[in-house]
C-alpha cells in the first residue's frame, strides 16, 4: 500500500501521480497505516518542507519501519529528515517509470530493511533505556561497596591460587614436552632456535635456560649466541 504526503500547494501533481500509480497497478491509501509493506511517497517542495503535518507523517513512517521515497516537486533545499533517501526529480521531468520500478523493488519480499532514522520517539526510547541502565549500574556499584565495606566480602584467594597452580602445571607440562631432554636434543637445540621466528627466539631460549639452570646462573643457551647466525 502506498501513501502520498504533501502540502495542498502540491495537490495538482499529487492527484496526477496518484492516478498514474493506480494505472500501473499500485494500491494507494489516503492515510499511512502500520505495516512493513506500506510505502510513503513524501513530496519535497518549499511548502511541503514547511508543512508540519507532512513532516510528522514522514517521522511516523520511520517509526513504523517503513520505506520512504522522496519526490521533488519544486526547487528547494532537501530537509535533513529526508536528505539521505533516494529521490526522484519531478521538477524537470516526469520520471514515472523509474519511480514505479523503485516502488516495486522496495515492496518486494527481497527488499532490505529501510535505514534507521533517529526520530524524536526513538530518542525518547533510547534516553529511557539509558536512564534505566544507569540506575541498574549504580545499584550494583553501591551494593558492591556495601558487600566489601560492611560485610567484608573478598575474592576467594585460595580458589584463585588453586586455579593459578593448575594453570601453571598445565603450561609446564606442555613446555616440558618441547624442551631438550637428551644430549642429542641439546645438541640440536641451537638449530631449533634458528628455525623458529626471530620474535619467538627469546621466549624459547629463556624458557629452556630457566628450567635447566636456576637464576641468576646464566643458562647454557643465550640469545646473544644466536645473533647473526
Amino acid at each position: 500500500m502506498i501513501t502520498l504526503t504533501y502540502d495542498p500547494q502540491d495537490s495538482a501533481l499529487a492527484t496526477r501521480l496518484t492516478q498514474d500509480l493506480k494505472t500501473q497497478g499500485l494500491s494507494i491509501s489516503d492515510t499511512l497505516t502500520p505495516g512493513k509493506g506500506n510505502i510513503l511517497i513524501a513530496f519535497a517542495s518549499p511548502a511541503s518542507n514547511a508543512n508540519k503535518t507532512v513532516q510528522d507523517v514522514i517521522t511516523q513512517a520511520y517509526d513504523n519501519g517503513q520505506h520512504v521515497v522522496v519526490v521533488h516537486t519544486q526547487p528547494a533545499p532537501t530537509p535533513k529528515l529526508i536528505n539521505h533517501l533516494k529521490a526522484f526529480d519531478f521538477v524537470n521531468g516526469y520520471p514515472l517509470s523509474a519511480l514505479v520500478d523503485q516502488l516495486k523493488i522496495i515492496a518486494s519480499p527481497e527488499a532490505g530493511l529501510p535505514l534507521k532514522v533517529l526520530t524524536p520517539k526513538t530518542r525518547v526510547k533510547n534516553r529511557g533505556a539509558g536512564i534505566w541502565l544507569t540506575i541498574i549500574v549504580l545499584i550494583a556499584f553501591i551494593w558492591g561497596l556495601v558487600l566489601v565495606g560492611v560485610f567484608h566480602q573478598q575474592a576467594p584467594v585460595e580458589e584463585y591460587n588453586t586455579v593459578d597452580t593448575e594453570v601453571g602445571a598445565t603450561v609446564a607440562s606442555i613446555v616440558e614436552k618441547n624442551l631438550p631432554h637428551t644430549t642429542q636434543e641439546a645438541i640440536n637445540f641451537p638449530a631449533t632456535v634458528q628455525a623458529v621466528p626471530t620474535a619467538q627466539r627469546p621466549l624459547l631460549i629463556e624458557t629452556a635456560t630457566a628450567l635447566l639452570a636456576p637464576r641468576p646462573t646464566k643458562g647454557a643457551f643465550n640469545y646473544d649466541d644466536f645473533e647473526g647466525e
